[in-house]
């Protein structure tokens, strides 16, 4: 029988993205053994408050921890027969990343595949999120307002999405991007952007916005009232830039 799945609790906002991706990643390893933290510390030969640091992504391990804490895992889940989510080359790939960022764009990780000509006014309304969820408490909700991807179950494509961008499958990755971004309903694009925000694919997230900001005018309106209802109103506001954007570049041409 398969481990009983951890109750984890929520990455922090401003969070990096590297750093969330690493952690939902070992965690989603760490649930296929009934191993606790303290006896996989012991394997790898750390405290038990650094290995619940790499699993809540405050540090990163170092690629001779990942090793062990992957070997140790294994060395169980082997015993009864479970495979892993992830095999070690993908954790290795995902630590080096981090350290890689002067490589030429063609050999970086996917998914930056915007618009590049925004890409700084990307980044920079990013780190506006992230500084404004961090700052600003948020007041309990009443009524019938809910936020619909605070309770919701995550877009059904993210584990897909995921599996091509630890894989380096950048066309693949591209082509769901946009195939989400120009046929889902108006109504599910939020959702597949806050799962992609939840699962640190922050650029994915900004690429189906401004993929979803070609479509035609109705279609744009309906998604920005969706984000309004949802209190994404961040990404409201970037896909009515981009859309405006669009509209210019469209007409120039």
């Amino acid at each position: 029988m398969a481990p009983r799945t951890q109750s984890w609790k929520d990455l922090p906002p401003e969070c990096p993205d590297e750093k969330r991706l690493m952690a939902i990643c070992l965690r989603r390893v760490k649930d296929c053994t009934d191993l606790t933290q303290q006896r996989l510390a012991a394997k790898c030969g750390i405290a038990t408050s650094t290995l619940n640091g790499y699993l809540n992504a405050r540090n990163q391990p170092t690629p001779e921890v990942l090793r062990c804490f992957y070997f140790a895992v294994k060395e169980d889940t082997d015993l009864r027969g479970l495979q892993l989510p992830h095999s070690l080359h993908e954790l290795e790939s995902i630590l080096s990343s981090q350290t890689e960022k002067a490589r030429p764009a063609s050999q970086r990780p996917a998914v930056r595949i915007s618009n590049r000509s925004h890409g700084a006014e990307f980044a920079r309304r990013r780190r506006s999120r992230a500084n404004y969820r961090a700052r600003v408490p948020v007041p309990p909700q009443r009524g019938d307002r809910h936020t619909r991807t605070a309770t919701g179950p995550d877009w059904t494509g993210l584990e897909t999405l995921l599996d091509r961008v630890l894989r380096r499958q950048t066309q693949d990755a591209f082509f769901m991007i946009w195939q989400s971004a120009m046929n889902l309903p108006t109504s599910e694009i939020p959702r597949v952007v806050a799962s992609c925000r939840g699962a640190g694919l922050s650029d994915a997230a900004d690429a189906v916005i401004t993929n979803a900001a070609r479509r035609d005018l109705s279609a744009v309106l309906r998604i920005a009232a969706c984000f309004h209802e949802a209190h994404q109103y961040e990404d409201a506001k970037l896909l009515l830039n981009s859309a405006t954007v669009a509209g210019r570049a469209s007409q120039s041409s």
